[in-house]
């Protein structure tokens, strides 16, 4: 695949070569099988990743967990393409609700970008470094992170299973960025639209680890995007990801 290369100015270094993982929309989804290593409850999180979608006309879950305590999903019924997130209390209350004004169609490489936090009723979406919120609910509360299991492009249950190509997906409870500044955006977008390295483990945006950092170099074994560079610990892969015939550092 063509692979487009950052570079350092004044130097060869590369800043990132990322490549993305295919999930089928039938047969593939990643568990956890238990609560991410290190988890606690708070009202602090951020959530980094690229998601080319294949199709509409049905709901896909990107990240979520037992109870969908917490739930980021690609809604493409009735026509609506957003993207939404959403978080609850320990009693199943939604406290959290954003999702992006602007569609998310099928086909493209698009960057979500969220962080929250709950003690200021504060809340960012961005869409490939543009700001694209509706804003429901965003209540001074606790959100419930510490369930039984985890899972990336499906729910816990295995259903709503994502039909689409992942890259660079970061998450970390806990930890905040104000997104309206654009230096921290820059973090984990370039000027340019592309990915930038976010160190072997994620610390590099905040000098913390995430719980969540799937990636992928160029040409790595795709079942390695089962593989946490963060410290919350690996997923199963069930069924069988292949390499996108794209990447979003194209």
């Amino acid at each position: 695949m063509s692979i487009q290369q950052l570079f350092v100015a004044g130097s060869n270094a590369p800043l990132l070569i990322a490549d993305s993982a295919t999930f089928d929309g039938s047969n593939d989804n990643m568990l956890r099988g238990a609560d991410l290593s290190g988890n606690a409850d708070s009202k602090t999180g951020i959530f980094s990743a690229w998601v080319k979608n294949a199709a509409s006309a049905t709901q896909y879950d990107i990240l979520t967990n037992t109870g969908s305590k917490l739930l980021i999903l690609y809604d493409g019924t009735a026509a609506l393409d957003k993207f939404q997130l959403i978080a609850r209390n320990a009693a199943a209350t939604i406290i959290l609700n954003i999702e992006t004004s602007a569609t998310i169609g099928a086909g493209t490489w698009y960057h979500l970008l969220a962080s929250w936090d709950l003690a200021t009723t504060t809340a960012h979406l961005y869409v490939t470094d543009v700001s694209n919120k509706i804003e429901t609910t965003v209540t001074n509360d606790t959100i419930d992170y510490t369930v039984a299991d985890w899972a990336v492009g499906s729910n816990t249950a295995s259903g709503t299973r994502y039909d689409g190509d992942m890259a660079e997906m970061y998450f970390a409870p806990g930890q905040y960025l104000d997104f309206s500044l654009v230096t921290n955006r820059r973090k984990f977008i370039s000027a340019s639209g592309k990915p930038v390295r976010l160190g072997s483990t994620g610390a590099q945006p905040t000098g913390t680890a995430p719980l969540v950092y799937l990636h992928l170099d160029d040409a790595e074994a795709v079942a390695n995007f089962a593989t946490n560079r963060a410290t919350g610990g690996n997923f199963t892969i069930t069924g069988t990801l292949t390499t996108g015939s794209t990447s979003p550092s194209d």
